[in-house]
């Protein structure tokens, strides 16, 4: 049987997925709107074969808010998510203006949500990759990141590399 489920949303607009298996409430629909920005979490295949699924959030966000909103649904999803993976079943790749809430020099005034990115990184739920194309191209250095950050050559490459990799894109 196939279903077509919502798999992201984007400035309004809906993107569908063709599923073929059953579909799971885990991850239901959550979003961060404004007008230069939106996130959406919507159903997800269940695992398959035993596996567990593991998702690529492709982060381009400009308000701090948007960056909490997500964070907080993540926080909302970690209970339902295996703990004590090697892997972390969640990727934020960040390739916009957010890179600067986790700048060194920023780190007072964005504070819980960095501490809050570095506590889910701690936990095993999330990994945070940051472009360093979009690094150089905002003039900031490497070592203005904090060291929970994992630095990635080009972010739209790491997606593929991480889809290819068998991860679901959000």
């Amino acid at each position: 049987m196939f279903r077509f489920i919502p798999a992201l949303t984007i400035c309004g607009l809906t993107i569908l997925a063709l599923a073929t298996g059953p579909v799971s409430p885990l991850i239901t629909a959550a979003s961060a709107d404004s007008s230069s920005a939106s996130i959406s979490l919507s159903p997800v295949i269940k695992e398959q074969q035993g596996q567990a699924s593991q998702y690529v959030f492709d982060v381009v966000i400009h308000e701090p808010e948007e960056m909490e909103k997500l964070l907080s649904r993540i926080e909302q999803l970690s209970t339902s998510l295996p703990q004590g993976k090697e892997d972390p079943s969640l990727a934020l790749v960040l390739h916009g203006p957010e890179i600067a809430f986790f700048t060194r020099m920023n780190y007072s005034k964005y504070m819980d949500l960095v501490d809050r990115a570095a506590a889910l990184d701690k936990k095993g739920i999330i990994d945070v990759k940051v472009c360093d194309t979009m690094i150089r191209t905002m003039n900031l250095e490497e070592a203005e990141l904090p060291d929970f950050v994992e630095h990635v050559p080009y972010g739209p490459a790491e997606i593929d590399r991480l889809i290819q990799q068998g991860f679901i894109k959000m």
